[in-house]
């Protein structure tokens, strides 16, 4: 019986994918981004700059084409910056405290913070040449090998640690002229627009969705349960974030569940009702997703480890994001015994929660470039009540932000809502103006986030 189940349930995945695969997936067409592009004279491409207005029709679809293969192309750096985080921040193949900034800052000394890296730097390298089944090491050794570095010689491993260091030297430079852009209101929203695109995620953007969630249940938009259509773009992996960068845990994604708990515990949507499509340009996310699917509709659960750095003098959390921490997944699923933090990870608490498989098969991945493609045609049944993006359009510039709004625009239902957390100014039948504006602290020292809704006329 439970064989006939198991098997019953991996039709139903193959029947919805096959379903989502029939809606199709479309490049913006010129009619649509007309005025998007006489909006934005100034910020056209160059290449696209001199043109009549002739001309750019007849060069639109070819140009599309091309800029979606060049954003794509830009997972590359991003990946970059992963493997660096990795190096600093990683337990998994080293005994060596971590480099993070309150690290750094107890050690004091330039010089021991340098000698501190580079232990660290031919512990990883090492680690790298033979990466046996931590997901993260392997990653890292195919990164490295494919820029042409053998590691199997020792040779090879010093050219690898070099190609490391010069990776680390553009991050900070990159840090440091984002530090001071950041400092510009007028730059902001395009902050990242030229930075490689990171997969990283942490549990601080959910709780940020949360608290907007609960403010747009408050507002009454939605009727009880009146949610079940929902988009999500760019989910994220949890390899190593720019924070903590913990890695003694397995690979793991959180938007797509924390989504649902938190539509679930404010009775703005029904399990049973609700769908959850995730929209990434990245393979390595869309893969994680299909194999969570996939083992889920053989009955396994999807288990989300959740580690909170213990509070110190210099930092404590603000109480509302470690009481979200305490209750995450209480709707979709049940506590587990957590991953236990080794010593050198620092003082850290962690709860896990397993996902039942039900919930798992209903994210679906599909893999698209919100700033170019959009899921098309979506009959209105399929259409979404809420598309959130966090940590997704910061990376780009105003011109390819107002054609993801387009996009973002044409698969909401009227009356549904767009969450991100920038500022934007969506083109009609968007508002152009958020109805709700949430600001989130995530510690006692006021750092945090503001998230903003807005309507689809």
């Amino acid at each position: 019986m439970r064989a006939f189940q198991q098997f019953a349930a991996a039709i139903a995945i193959v029947s919805a994918a096959t379903a989502a695969a029939s809606s199709g997936r479309i490049e913006i067409p010129y009619a649509e981004a007309r005025a998007i592009v006489e909006a934005h004279q100034a910020d056209l491409p160059r290449e696209l700059r001199s043109l009549d207005a002739r001309a750019l029709e007849r060069a639109w679809p070819d140009w599309v084409s091309r800029h979606n293969a060049d954003i794509r192309a830009r997972l590359a750096q991003g990946d970059e910056d992963t493997l660096v985080n990795l190096w600093l921040y990683g337990t998994s193949f080293t005994t060596l405290p971590r480099v993070t900034d309150r690290e750094a800052a107890q050690l004091a000394a330039p010089e021991k913070i340098q000698d501190l890296l580079l232990a660290r730097l031919d512990d990883f390298v090492t680690a790298l040449a033979q990466p046996g089944t931590n997901e993260r090491l392997q990653f890292g050794r195919d990164l490295i090998t494919r820029k042409g570095f053998g590691l199997a010689t020792a040779a090879g491993r010093d050219e690898a640690k070099a190609y490391l260091v010069e990776i680390r030297e553009r991050v900070i430079a990159e840090n440091e002229r984002y530090r001071r852009a950041s400092t510009s209101p007028s730059q902001y929203p395009t902050l990242f627009r030229d930075r490689g695109l990171s997969s990283d995620t942490r549990l601080a953007s959910s709780f940020a969705i949360d608290k907007a969630l609960a403010a747009l249940a408050r507002s009454g938009w939605f009727s009880s349960g009146g949610v079940k259509r929902v988009a999500i773009v760019g989910p994220g992996l949890d390899f190593t974030d720019k924070a903590e960068g913990y890695d003694f845990y397995p690979l793991q994604t959180i938007q797509p569940f924390a989504v649902i708990d938190s539509l679930t515990r404010l009775n703005m949507a029904a399990l049973a009702d609700l769908r959850i499509t995730t929209l990434d340009l990245s393979p390595r996310v869309n893969r994680h997703l299909a194999t969570a699917r996939r083992r889920a509709s053989l009955g396994a659960a999807y288990v989300i480890q959740l580690p909170l750095a213990n509070d110190q003098a210099s930092h404590e959390w603000h109480p509302d994001l470690v009481a979200y921490w305490q209750r995450f997944g209480s709707m979709i699923g049940k506590a587990v015994p957590a991953t236990p933090a080794p010593a050198v990870a620092g003082t850290v608490r962690v709860r896990a929660i397993a996902v039942r498989p039900s919930i798992v098969t209903a994210v679906t991945p599909e893999d698209v470039n919100i700033i170019i493609e959009r899921l098309d045609p979506l009959p209105d049944n399929e259409r979404f009540d809420l598309i959130i993006a966090t940590n997704i359009l910061v990376y780009y510039d105003a011109f390819e932000q107002s054609l993801a709004l387009a996009n973002i625009s044409k698969m909401l239902k009227p009356g549904g809502f767009f969450l991100t957390n920038y500022a934007v100014t969506p083109r009609p039948p968007m508002e152009t103006t958020a109805s709700i504006t949430a600001p989130v602290f995530f510690d006692k020292e006021q750092n945090g986030d503001t998230v903003y809704a807005y309507r689809r006329q």
